[in-house]
């Protein structure tokens, strides 16, 4: 499962805003604005898909990927591969 995160304006502190999804439902959600409560600062933040970071749930020490990335083709291709 991935993590959608954020980065806090305010912090600059990545945060989840609560959303967990796989990559194929994640690349195929539309580009719109979105609210988040952010844990970090306490305020709001508004977002869309494009300012957001991918984080693994599987993995211990999981690195964040920028969305643009994650929707790439090249990263979706090369995903689709490593399934086989």
């Amino acid at each position: 499962m991935l993590q959608i995160m954020l980065a806090c304006t305010h912090t600059g502190q990545f945060v989840p805003t609560g959303i967990e999804t796989d990559v194929d439902t994640f690349i195929a959600l539309p580009e719109v604005l979105s609210l988040t409560r952010c844990p970090a600062c306490g305020g709001n933040h508004y977002w869309t898909k494009a300012q957001t970071w991918i984080r693994s749930t599987d993995c211990s020490s999981p690195a964040l990927l920028p969305a643009e990335v994650v929707c790439s083709h090249e990263f979706h291709a090369d995903l689709h591969k490593a399934r086989k």
